[in-house]
């Protein structure tokens, strides 16, 4: 054998390539288990209607996971229903018992919220809530409405109970303290439909809140009680307004806990939810008293009438009172009650608004031990006279509408009241007898001052007119008011005989005499226009807080304005510098523009009886007593501080009073009026210039109108089409001036932010006002201007470069017109349009190039373009 013959060598084992059928049966027979274990479960459902199925596309969810699809669609035989096929995920099969539920979500929008938002983009599905137990099936039929959710979460499920469920709605929410703790699951009628049951649940975080005493209530929509002396309006949030809500409270939180399925009442409204202490009053049979009357006590609302029964005889009304538990102190044995009716007269008009709420009762508190059960008096008893007071005699010419039961007014607070009056023995004045309280019995001085308070007061002399009434009580009834002068040496309480002057002024013998309260206080005058309803007595408020009082108001003797004194309080002086700014804080103020609206009251002491209010931004130096401020007519001008200049203007252009006054942008200024002068060649606009543009009232300002224009590159100054023409401004440097001469056009040449420039051309082209800027085809600036030169041989085009963009501009640049189309025709060549862009095609522009090395341009530098 030769080293070249073959050697033969038999393999052991099975050749490679029987390896593959081996794994492919592997893997076959791997897919038919897969296939066998993912096989799905087949149920049927049936539905209403097939709005919103889709078969082989619509899904089956559990809490956001697919657990189904829907196979087929069938309709019944009677072709009133729709049976779905649907295969569901193996994991479900021991959940598919008669407890389970199936349900079609898809876009609601109904008072109680929007459910299905999502389904939207992604198309109706079908929820599914699994059943916990029962008997296994493969068919159910859907529900109309999603199902309560199981109560298997941690938290609180409770039962309110109530008359109805008046706007409480499945998803209703709970609140405590306006902040959301639960929400309602669902209602439904009792078993003997005579009340509803409310399921409801509280979030864990907030279960310790409720109570077995917790006193839930109604608080949906908006809720309106409305009797003269006010109005109560009681709004719960917005999503309880549109939804439905649920408040609730607890007024002893040392009572135990709740328990999962704890029954609590569900009451109407705040009122009937609050708790109080229930007292027992009997009046006679014919009584007419109603559930819900008020219990009042010297004018406080201490509690109602719960209930009113008849006895059987028809001889007494029992009724059950609910009385705040803060009042407990007045039930005691000698306390009496009542049944006050409400009469209206000219001397009672403060009964005005209990003639419209009704009848209610009140409450004389007694001494004794503690008490519970009452039995009213069937009239109201005769009013006590004062006791332990100090009784003081006034002489007057004239009674006036003083009358018995006049009040006696200190700082307009009753302190006293009008016992008795007669004629002296000669029949010559009138002597009235009053009785002070012994409280206040100290306040009254041997040189006290009092006046008749009655009516309206007109006192009208060269020096001013004046309007003053003490309230509304005695502008009908009467009354009598006084103050205490600076104390003179001899001044003593032991005097009870006085002088009733017939007014304020008389009393004070025409502000000779300062009231007491302002001995050390700061006087200031304010300067007004008028007064509006300002007057004697009416608060000086710093953040609303009352540091000071009106004492007079005075025409001035030119009739040309109104000078109002004030006193500050001493407390309160080192609030007031020469900065202050004080407005009037009467009533109502609304300022609506198409940018705001903005309506604002002070306070509502200010905005029935009036006000004046001020604020210190701005330092300044201390003032001296009898300093002059300008009163202003708000608080908007009072910021603003207008100083008004006049400016007359070539006819031409429209100006409208309340025209914008701007300074770069900037509105600094109103229009106040416009009025046509020169037999109808100009006009005469008075301007009202706001405190941070008050450097304009300088020599050499310049003011010109601008006014929108539409040209076919576009709209310039577009505001202008909603809101009108407006006056621009730029300052001058000269003294200051309030008269000057309007500009018929804008400057050419305006010194703005940025590098300011001067490009020369033989022709101005397609640019205008507002044309941009590029450097590599970026805008960088405007054309702010233009105009011929002093030979009229060239334009001169002067263009601003934002400051961001200065250093792009080189001393040597090269600035081009990019302005339109370029073409370029040649037999040979064919034709070349160019166009920088679309805005340069319309509008025009400028662009530039410049070199690397070379120094950066400087405001004012020219450069020259030698074709456009």
């Amino acid at each position: 054998m030769s080293d070249h013959d073959p050697v033969i060598t038999r393999r052991h084992l099975p050749s490679a390539i029987w390896f593959l059928p081996l794994l492919a049966a592997i893997i076959a027979g791997w897919l038919v288990y897969k296939n066998y274990d993912s096989k799905g479960i087949l149920i049927e459902v049936i539905f209403d209607s097939a709005a919103g199925l889709e078969a082989n596309k619509t899904k089956v969810f559990y809490r956001g996971l697919p657990t189904g699809v829907v196979k087929e669609l069938k309709v019944d035989n009677d072709l009133r229903r729709v049976r779905a096929l649907i295969e569901m995920v193996p994991q479900t099969e021991k959940s598919l018992t008669d407890q389970a539920q199936f349900w079609l979500v898809k876009p609601q929008v109904s008072l109680s919220g929007v459910r299905g938002l999502e389904t939207l983009l992604s198309g109706s599905y079908i929820s599914f809530q699994p059943g916990e137990k029962g008997l296994h099936k493969r068919s159910f039929e859907a529900l109309d409405q999603p199902p309560p959710p199981i109560k298997n979460a941690s938290g609180l499920y409770i039962t309110l109970t109530a008359d109805n469920a008046r706007s409480v709605y499945q998803g209703a929410k709970v609140y405590f303290r306006d902040i959301e703790v639960g929400e309602v699951l669902s209602h439904a009628l009792a078993a003997d439909g005579k009340k509803v049951l409310i399921e409801t649940y509280i979030e864990p975080r907030f279960t310790y809140l409720i109570k077995e005493n917790t006193r839930f209530w109604n608080a949906s929509g908006i809720k309106v009680k409305a009797d003269l002396p006010k109005i109560d309006i009681q709004i719960g949030s917005l999503a309880s307004i549109i939804a439905g809500g649920i408040h609730f409270s607890t007024p002893d939180e040392t009572a135990a806990p709740a328990i999962n399925s704890q029954i609590l009442p569900l009451y109407d409204d705040y009122e009937a939810a609050q708790d109080g202490i229930e007292v027992q009053l009997r009046f006679p049979g014919a009584t007419e008293l109603r559930e819900g009357a008020s219990v009042l006590s010297r004018g406080i609302q201490i509690g109602r009438v719960k209930q009113v029964t008849l006895t059987d005889d028809f001889k007494y009304l029992d009724s059950t009172l609910l009385i705040d538990p803060r009042a407990q102190d007045l039930l005691k044995e000698g306390s009496r009650f009542w049944l006050q009716k409400p009469e209206l007269s000219l001397e009672n008009l403060d009964q005005l608004g209990t003639l419209l709420r009704g009848s209610y009762i009140e409450l004389e508190p007694g001494q004794g031990s503690a008490q519970r059960n009452f039995t009213a008096l069937q009239i109201a008893p005769v009013k006590r006279q004062l006791s332990q007071g100090k009784a003081i005699e006034l002489r007057t010419d004239q009674l006036g509408s003083i009358t018995k039961g006049s009040p006696v007014l200190y700082r307009q607070l009753p302190v006293g009241e009008v016992i008795n009056y007669e004629l002296d023995a000669k029949g010559e004045h009138v002597i009235i007898y009053a009785a002070i309280e012994q409280r206040y019995s100290h306040l009254v001085k041997s040189n006290s001052r009092f006046w008749n308070a009655s009516g309206i007061d007109l006192t009208a002399n060269i020096d001013g007119i004046e309007l003053r009434t003490e309230s509304a009580a005695t502008l009908f009834r009467g009354g009598i008011a006084f103050f205490n002068p600076p104390q003179a040496k001899n001044a003593t309480t032991n005097a009870t005989v006085y002088s009733l002057h017939s007014d304020y002024h008389q009393a004070s013998q025409q502000g000779a005499l300062t009231d007491q309260r302002f001995q050390n206080a700061l006087k200031i005058r304010l300067h007004s226009l008028e007064s509006g309803s300002l007057k004697a007595g009416d608060p000086i408020l710093y953040k609303q807080i009352t540091v000071g009082e009106i004492a007079q108001t005075v025409l001035n003797k030119d009739g040309k304005g109104v000078t109002l004194y004030a006193f500050i309080d001493p407390a309160y002086i080192h609030l007031i510098n020469e900065g202050s700014r004080f407005w009037n804080a009467s009533g109502i103020k609304a300022d609506f523009t198409l940018q705001q609206m903005s309506i604002r009251s002070e306070s509502l002491k200010t905005l029935i009886s009036g006000g004046i209010a001020f604020d210190t931004d701005y330092p300044g130096a201390s003032i001296k007593p009898n300093h002059m401020f300008t009163l202003y007519q708000d608080r908007i001008t009072s910021r603003q501080q207008p100083l008004g200049i006049q400016v007359i203007f070539a006819t031409g252009k429209n100006i409208q009073p309340n025209s914008d006054v701007r300074y770069k942008g900037q509105t600094v200024g109103k229009v106040v009026n416009v009025a046509v002068i020169q037999d109808g060649e100009a006009l005469r606009v008075n301007i009202d210039l706001f405190r941070d543009g008050h450097f304009l009232a300088r020599k050499n300002s310049r003011f010109w109108v601008v006014a929108p224009a539409i040209r076919l590159s576009g709209i310039e100054h577009p505001e202008g089409l909603l809101t009108g023409n407006y006056i621009e401004a730029l300052s001058g440097d000269g003294p200051a001036t309030f008269s000057f001469s309007g500009s018929h056009k804008a400057p050419i040449f305006q010194n703005k932010n940025g590098l300011n420039l001067i490009i020369r051309t033989p022709a101005l082209g397609s640019l205008f006002k507002g044309s941009p800027i590029f450097y590599r085809q970026v805008p960088v600036g405007v054309v702010t201007g233009y105009d011929l030169n002093n030979n009229g041989e060239n334009v001169e085009i002067y263009v601003n470069i934002q400051p961001e963009y200065a250093l792009f501009v080189r001393s040597n640049s090269q600035f081009r017109n990019v302005s339109g189309v370029k073409m370029d025709i040649s037999l040979f060549g064919g034709v070349k349009v160019n166009a920088d862009s679309l805005e340069t095609m319309i509008g025009g522009g400028l662009s530039f190039t410049s070199p690397a090395d070379s120094t950066a341009a400087r405001s004012g530098d020219v450069f020259n373009i030698d074709e456009m």
